[in-house]
């Protein structure tokens, strides 16, 4: 059974446009640069100006890797040294959290075919980026791209980084391909219908 979190829908969008920036950033790594001794981050909740605490452990270990954003550490994204990659066994639930968030954000969309086809989902899950959902509980943010009859949607699955429990999001993202906001989402479409995984 999926855990639900419904928040705005516009949520979604903005935490896209956020990794979208970092398309400008680079990762310490790239640049040589070694993790500073003491990583002071923000979490989900409060933003990139919010309190900060200390999350050095969860960089010293190597799980994550800090972004640099204008030559500064960016206190708010991070990225996941190795993403989840989401099996046969995960299936289920991508397909109860799809059917949910529709449910709960489009209910006009018909979701029987999701059911009559039980599709695999797996292959049309991205990772975006990682966050702290709360001071020491690191958040894997991932984007799962459904298409029922002719519209599309953004789906977004968390996954906590220190127990591994996954959760529907509470964001839903009708893309629209006239929006040039949605561009980045309609590109991933393309390519996963490139690549036959609708």
């Amino acid at each position: 059974m999926t855990s639900l979190k419904v928040g705005n829908p516009k949520g979604l969008l903005v935490a896209a446009l956020i990794a979208i920036g970092l398309v400008g950033t680079y990762l310490y790594a790239s640049q040589g640069s070694s993790t500073p001794d003491t990583v002071m981050m923000t979490t989900r909740a409060t933003g990139a100006n919010g309190p900060t605490f200390d999350a050095t452990k969860w960089f010293r270990n190597g799980m994550y890797v800090p972004q640099e954003l204008e030559g500064k550490l960016n206190p708010f994204i991070m990225t996941r040294s190795k993403p989840f990659v989401f099996t046969a066994k995960d299936n289920e639930f991508l397909i109860q959290a799809a059917i949910e968030a529709l449910e709960d954000v489009q209910p006009e969309v018909n979701t029987q075919p999701v059911w009559d086809t039980w599709p695999v989902l797996t292959r049309r899950v991205r990772y975006t980026y990682s966050v702290f959902s709360a001071p020491d509980k690191p958040a894997d943010l991932y984007n799962l791209y459904l298409q029922v009859s002719y519209r599309k949607f953004v789906i977004g699955v968390q996954l906590d980084g220190d127990d591994g429990n996954l959760v529907y999001d509470g964001e839903v993202v009708e893309v629209d391909d006239t929006n040039e906001e949605h561009e980045a989402y309609v590109k991933v479409f393309e390519e996963m219908d490139d690549a036959g995984t609708r």
